[in-house]
């Protein structure tokens, strides 16, 4: 029996939403030309420049969900993604190779990394209000995100010899090949597809996710600045981390109901995360990775404990930092670490599903923004990244501290979260659970 043409438009469109969030977070989380960085001169500008236009990216997702949502059209959203990302092609195509990779005298790599950031967020932002009304399409937008970042920022060296997986097929930045495709497709369905119109007109910006991103992703942004910039030391890196949940914890707070519950999951997974060893490791491990989280995706959507999925993220704290006191083999260790890594992710996105696509795009979005765990992978380098090329690397030396600050961090967000939900109503979470797990339309914003 073929499958009807509602199917497969249905599975065509899920493909495109599915390749156009992945394009908008990685070009978010990797440099914007490798091949010119390893040409430029001054280097260090572009690597400063990633950090801030990281955190840019994050603060246009979540302005333009919020203004989306006020305008009430899920074809505004589709076009605004859609444009946004033929932005990117655009500046790929007329302005990288024009600009000054030498002097920075004129149009700067970084100036147009921090523009792509900006349009990757847009896309971002406005992809989450376009698909959250459909169950299928807003499943794959969950696995979408968190893949594409936890992919793109386990990216290594591209120069390193033994890069392998997705590492040699992304070359440390997004083909252009890629992001076009991702282009036509979504011009395709945002031409083709027919919205119904909005019944009730309330034109107001949900300010609430928009005031909580910018707690959390300064709160975070700056505190990893700060660590990485000056010699670590115990008390500023015990204060920074106090800083950090405390900042999470406000941002949860102002979400409305249980909506923060994924600001604190995903801040305590960004800091284990970034300081699991994931060097050296072959293209399978890639592929476990990505399955690994899409199953815990899965587990979470079907039998959500917003407690558990913390008390997984204390447990891989805990794993990073037996791996740095015990030192067992390498490759088995970025093996579990990796899969783990995955594995915990996916089942904290699916445990604190939003009802607000504003709100998912905060918690989210925090994925993009490096934490301090990126800033304690390399106090010597004196800037926020992994090593002085940006990319993680294999050689990592550190003591029992940036483990045991992820550890407290993760335990911090934890009691928040039990304080949370018991202090506030659970709410309906139907509305977000995929079709085949029963749901019904969530109430549009």
């Amino acid at each position: 029996m073929q499958p009807s043409a509602t199917t497969v438009r249905s599975a065509a469109e899920a493909v495109t939403v599915f390749v156009a969030t992945s394009v908008a977070v990685l070009v978010i989380m990797l440099p914007i030309s490798f091949a010119a960085l390893a040409q430029a001169r001054h280097v260090d500008l572009l690597v400063f420049n990633v950090p801030r236009a990281m955190t840019g990216g994050a603060f246009a997702a979540v302005i333009t969900a919020a203004v989306t949502v006020a305008v009430g059209s899920r074809r505004t959203a589709r076009w605004t993604a859609l444009l946004a990302l033929a932005g990117i092609v655009l500046s790929h195509l007329l302005l990288v190779p024009h600009s000054d990779n030498e002097n920075f005298t004129g149009l700067s790599l970084a100036t147009l990394n921090f523009i792509d950031a900006l349009l990757a967020g847009v896309a971002l932002g406005a992809m989450a209000v376009a698909v959250w009304p459909e169950p299928l399409l807003r499943t794959v937008y969950l696995f979408a995100v968190p893949a594409a970042a936890v992919l793109g920022d386990l990216t290594e060296t591209p120069t390193d010899e033994g890069s392998a997986g997705f590492d040699g097929v992304l070359a440390g930045s997004l083909p252009l090949w890629f992001i076009a495709a991702a282009v036509l497709a979504l011009a395709y369905f945002a031409i083709t597809t027919v919205t119904p119109p909005r019944n009730g007109v309330d034109t107001a910006i949900p300010l609430a996710p928009v005031f909580a991103g910018v707690v959390a992703f300064s709160a975070i942004l700056v505190t990893s600045l700060a660590v990485a910039s000056r010699e670590t030391s115990i008390p500023s890196v015990i204060v920074g981390s106090i800083v950090v949940v405390a900042a999470a914890t406000v941002a949860a707070l102002i979400l409305p109901d249980r909506d923060g519950v994924l600001v604190l999951l995903m801040t305590g997974f960004a800091v284990a995360g970034s300081l699991v060893i994931t060097l050296p490791r072959s293209g399978l491990v890639d592929v476990g990775t990505v399955i690994a989280l899409g199953a815990g995706l899965l587990a979470g959507l079907r039998r959500p404990h917003a407690v558990t999925a913390a008390v997984g993220v204390a447990g891989l704290a805990v794993f990073v930092l037996a791996t740095d006191i015990l030192d067992p083999p390498a490759t088995l260790n970025a093996a579990v670490g990796c899969v783990a890594l995955g594995a915990i992710c996916g089942y904290c996105v699916g445990s604190a599903v939003p009802l607000s696509p504003t709100s998912a795009t905060v918690g989210l979005s925090i994925l993009c923004v490096p934490s301090i765990g990126v800033a304690l992978s390399d106090t010597e380098f004196g800037h926020l990244a992994y090593s002085s090329s940006w990319y993680r690397t294999a050689d990592v030396n550190r003591g029992p501290l940036p483990a045991a600050i992820a550890i407290g961090i993760a335990v911090g967000c934890t009691v928040a979260i039990a304080l949370l939900i018991r202090h506030r109503p659970a709410t309906d979470r139907s509305g977000v659970l995929p079709p085949e797990f029963g749901e019904r339309p969530p109430a549009q914003d």
